[in-house]
């Protein structure tokens, strides 16, 4: 699945520098998914100076001894 997320060069060093990202899921779902950012290019946003990170996001399983 692509993703994008739009923000300053800080705001997107915080998403880049991260291999997996944990998101909240609705409540009929498990609590949290665990999902790997890959391929991530970012880009100049033409519209107010921002940038724009765009990646490809997989689900991926984290062992609790991990």
């Amino acid at each position: 699945m692509r993703i994008c997320f739009h923000g300053t060069a800080d705001e997107l060093d915080l998403v880049t520098g991260r291999p997996l990202m944990v998101l909240l899921t609705a409540r009929d779902l498990p609590r949290m998914r665990v999902f790997e950012l890959y391929q991530a290019r970012v880009l100049a946003h033409p519209y107010d100076g921002g940038y724009r990170l765009c990646a490809e996001m997989a689900e991926t399983e984290v062992h609790p001894d991990a």
